[in-house]
């Protein structure tokens, strides 16, 4: 009966253990606090009853499900996500949004609206990479140090550092059965400062007379599939087309003086190399249609996979393979490198509520990690650490990384459209640009109402207005 007893008051007394044990561990975390689920699972950043993140992803809506998905894992905060369009956004009520992820040549125009907030100093400090000088932790060889060029000037506008970089690629030609030598030499003249519109006018003369006579035989084929593709031709499709003619001007004596003549703010598009590039764009058009107006991942794929001779674009990040070639040539990269800031920015919003909570959210996406799970969605999103990006098991992809990174000295902003309202211009200069690829004969009188257009724009934005954001986004304004 003893012993009955004493082994019912043990039983009893593990019991009451087990209750409380239960009860403390069901006990609700405070808020921003690290708790899991069960033993030896990856801890979880609780933030109490706070309502949802909102976040919009303009432009990057394949994003959404991934970047659902691995917050999820990571903190019991929910996410409100919105995906639109460019033209769609700029219709939004915004105000209440959290975190913004957008195409880094719509920064002029967020700031513009004080859609966007600066970057907090306590998310700069735990990224780092903004500033050339001594990290926060006074280590100089900190890897937050090592940023590419083009990652801090395009997240960086009038001096300030106003979003986290995921990603900025440039654009950059792919060849392949086309003598690229001359191309690569206009490279040499631009590397070292001698770059001069003659030599860019005879160099390019040169590199489209060989490649339309190695393709004399179809031209005229050619030149109908180009017309057809001109007949419907979306914003997305002239987005890309305006940002090849760029990179062509970015070729020219215009390279460093950008769109605007920046003492008067009058537009610079019916300048002698503006022309130019237009009728360079219409034959590179016609040498190869079906990339002209493709994106850049598939403008450089058909090229890559032996589908083209010339495609301006960079290479898909889906980390496959290429498992086979058409047999022709080998392809060739022309190292003139140019970025038009279609790479992936993320800001927070200027009026959110959460700071702190968009704070670690930001802090959270930089990492490589989230990198690199959200490169499998985006070519728009690059990796820091070149050892883990697994889209290295190609060699296109290796040298037009290396090609990047060797080019960042040459890094230049003035033609990049990160200004106010650029939408709006490029817009303009696009549908000019459709119509001298359909007809070359009136270039001259196209771009010249072009300019005049720009010009009715420019009055419609305020010149001052302009101005600032233009030397916001060159750099030269702090």
């Amino acid at each position: 009966m003893i012993r009955f007893i004493k082994e019912t008051a043990v039983a009893s007394y593990v019991l009451v253990l087990a209750v409380m044990s239960l009860l403390i561990s069901g006990c609700s975390p405070e808020p921003t606090s690290m708790s899991s689920t069960a033993p030896g699972a990856a801890a979880r950043l609780s933030h109490g009853n706070a309502p949802p993140l909102k976040i919009a992803l303009v432009e990057a809506d394949l994003l959404q499900s991934e970047l659902a998905l691995r917050w999820q894992a990571f903190s019991d905060q929910e996410l409100q996500i919105q995906s639109m369009t460019r033209q769609d956004f700029a219709k939004q009520d915004v105000t209440t949004l959290d975190i913004v992820i957008y195409p880094a040549n719509l920064m002029g125009t967020l700031i513009s609206r004080e859609w966007i907030a600066p970057v907090p100093n306590q998310v700069r400090e735990r990224i780092g990479g903004w500033d050339m000088q001594t990290s926060t932790d006074g280590n100089e060889s900190n890897p937050s140090n090592l940023w590419p060029a083009r990652w801090r000037s395009l997240s960086t506008f009038g001096g300030k550092a106003m979003a986290v970089p995921l990603g900025a690629p440039s654009l950059i030609a792919i060849t392949r059965s086309l003598d690229g030598t001359p191309l690569i030499k206009l490279h040499e003249r631009i590397a070292s400062n001698q770059l001069s519109g003659e030599s860019s006018t005879l160099l390019w003369e040169e590199f489209l007379s060989s490649a339309e006579k190695t393709r004399e035989a179809t031209q005229a084929a050619r030149e109908a599939e180009l017309v057809h593709q001109l007949d419907q031709v979306s914003e997305e499709a002239k987005r890309h087309l305006v940002s090849r003619y760029l990179w062509l001007v970015s070729s020219s004596e215009s390279r460093y003086r950008g769109l605007f003549d920046m003492y008067k703010i009058l537009s610079r598009w019916s300048q002698p190399e503006f022309l130019r590039a237009a009728l360079q764009l219409r034959r590179l058009g016609v040498l190869q249609p079906s990339t002209i107006l493709a994106s850049p991942t598939d403008a450089w794929e058909a090229v890559a996979s032996g589908d083209a001779v010339f495609g301006l674009g960079w290479p898909r990040t889906d980390r496959e393979q290429r498992l086979a070639e058409k047999e022709s040539d080998r392809w060739t990269l022309i190292p003139i490198v140019w970025n038009d800031g279609s790479g992936l920015m993320a800001s927070m919003g200027r009026r959110t509520r959460q700071s702190a909570n968009a704070s670690q959210f930001l802090i959270w996406l930089a990492s490589d990690e989230q990198r690199s799970a959200l490169q499998l969605k985006s070519s728009e999103i690059e990796l820091l650490e070149i050892d883990n990006d697994q889209n290295r098991v190609r060699e296109d992809y290796r040298d037009y990384q290396t090609l990047q990174r060797l080019e960042s000295g040459n890094v230049t902003m003035e033609l990049t459209p990160r200004f106010l309202e650029s939408d709006q211009f490029l817009s303009l200069i696009g549908d000019a640009l459709i119509d001298i690829l359909k007809d070359p004969k009136v270039a001259q009188s196209r771009l010249a109402q072009c300019r005049r257009d720009c010009d009715s724009l420019i009055d419609q934005v305020g010149r001052e207005r302009l101005r600032a954001s233009l030397e916001a986004a060159s750099g030269y304004a702090k």
